[in-house]
């Protein structure tokens, strides 16, 4: 597997819209898995970088990009 073009990202999600955040979890690959802060770590493809960024600035969420590992159950940044 090629993740070159790839950037790990830690979104923290500014909607509580549960329709809205189904949609982006869907179109942008991220995993159901949200912590109790109310963070879900990414993969985010560079071509829907773009896109990414755009929907951050509506609002829908905000964005790092930063290192993280699956450490089996859990995930570590």
């Amino acid at each position: 597997m090629d993740i070159s073009n790839e950037t790990k990202v830690i979104i923290h999600w500014h909607t509580k819209d549960e329709e809205a955040i189904r949609l982006i979890r869907e179109r942008f690959g991220i995993p159901k898995y949200t912590t109790v802060n109310g963070y879900s770590p990414g993969v985010l493809k560079s071509e829907d970088r773009e896109m990414f960024e755009e929907t951050a600035r509506r609002g829908y969420f905000s964005f790092m990009c930063v290192e993280w590992t699956y450490n089996g159950a859990t995930y570590s940044w």
